[in-house]
């Protein structure tokens, strides 16, 4: 697996679990298929500057650094700003309709900033499919990514 890929994975796993040693990344992603040594991981939370953070249920946790979350929101805002030109919900299901071009990158950016929220996002040249967890989620997504689209029109 190719280094990329394996961050990816390892930004997914933040999101979804409390992982508190780097012997947990190894065993997480071992269920899911894909071997990885601790040294692997070791150097994987080091390039990705990796820090720990109180966890809820006491401990420390790794988490991602501050400034790239708050750089998430912010690239979302803007892009979202300039490309989208409808979004709009029913269930589970949202739906967003982008200028061509800008869905493959808008779509990224949303993944990351619901990853909890949603189930799955699908996209092609102009318009992104998500999939929430709960329509409640669905509605909650709907609603900020049509405030962040008009916040710029």
């Amino acid at each position: 697996m190719r280094k990329q890929e394996r961050h990816r994975i390892i930004t997914q796993l933040l999101n979804e679990y409390d992982v508190k040693k780097q012997e947990d990344f190894v065993m997480i992603l071992a269920q899911q298929g894909v071997t990885v040594t601790q040294a692997t991981i070791s150097r994987d939370i080091k390039e990705m500057k990796l820090i720990k953070v109180p966890a809820q249920n006491g401990g420390y946790r790794y988490s991602l650094p501050k400034q790239e979350q708050e750089d998430v929101n912010e690239k979302l805002t803007d892009l979202l700003k300039e490309a989208v030109l409808s979004v709009d919900q029913m269930e589970k299901f949202i739906n967003v309709k982008t200028l061509p071009g800008n869905a493959s990158a808008s779509a990224n950016l949303l993944e990351k900033q619901f990853s909890k929220e949603l189930f799955t996002t699908l996209n092609d040249d102009d318009s992104i499919l998500m999939i929430a967890r709960t329509e409640e989620d669905a509605k909650r997504i709907q609603q900020e990514i049509a405030e962040k689209s008009q916040s710029g029109n």
